[in-house]
C-alpha cells in the first residue's frame, strides 16, 4: 500500500505551521511513532522556513507526502533561488552563533536527503525509514 498527498502553499511564512501540523496528523494516520512524526514535523518546518525565508520563492511551494511499505518519502518543490552548496553545513553552529541550525536539525530528522535543481524548480526529497514501521 502506498499513499500520496500533495499540498500546495503560498511562499509565505505563516503557511509553515500550517504543513507541519498537517504532516504531524499524517505521521499519526500512518501509525508513526510519536517520536518519529515529532522529527518528521520538525525536519519539515526547519526545511520550509529555509525555502521560503531564504530562497526566495514567489510561486507556491509544493510538499508530497508518500508512505512507501518501510518508509516515509515527503518532497518539497519550489521556485526560489537554488542552494549555493550542497550538501549545506550539517554540523550545529557554536552556541553563541545567531544563525545555522536549520540544516543540522533537518539533517538529525531524516535519514536520508537529496536535492535537485531541474527547470527552475528546486527539488528536496527527505526520507525517514529507521522506526518506521511496515506500512
Amino acid at each position: 500500500m502506498y499513499q500520496a498527498i500533495r499540498l500546495a502553499i503560498s511562499s509565505e511564512a505563516n503557511n509553515v505551521n500550517l504543513v507541519g501540523v498537517t504532516i504531524r496528523a499524517l505521521c499519526f494516520a500512518a501509525d508513526i511513532s510519536p517520536v518519529d512524526a515529532a522529527r518528521i514535523e520538525l525536519g519539515i518546518v526547519e526545511a520550509l522556513n529555509n525555502i521560503i525565508l531564504h530562497g526566495g520563492a514567489s510561486e507556491p511551494v509544493t510538499v508530497s507526502w508518500n508512505r512507501a511499505p518501510h518508509s516515509i518519502s515527503i518532497e518539497i518543490e519550489d521556485s526560489g533561488q537554488p542552494l549555493p552548496h550542497w550538501p549545506p553545513r550539517s554540523d550545529f553552529p557554536e552556541p553563541f552563533e545567531e544563525s545555522g541550525r536549520g540544516w543540522p536539525l533537518i539533517a538529525a530528522c531524516f535519514d536520508s536527503i537529496e536535492y535537485r535543481v531541474e527547470a527552475s524548480r528546486n527539488t528536496l526529497t527527505l526520507v525517514k525509514a529507521q522506526g518506521i514501521k511496515s506500512a
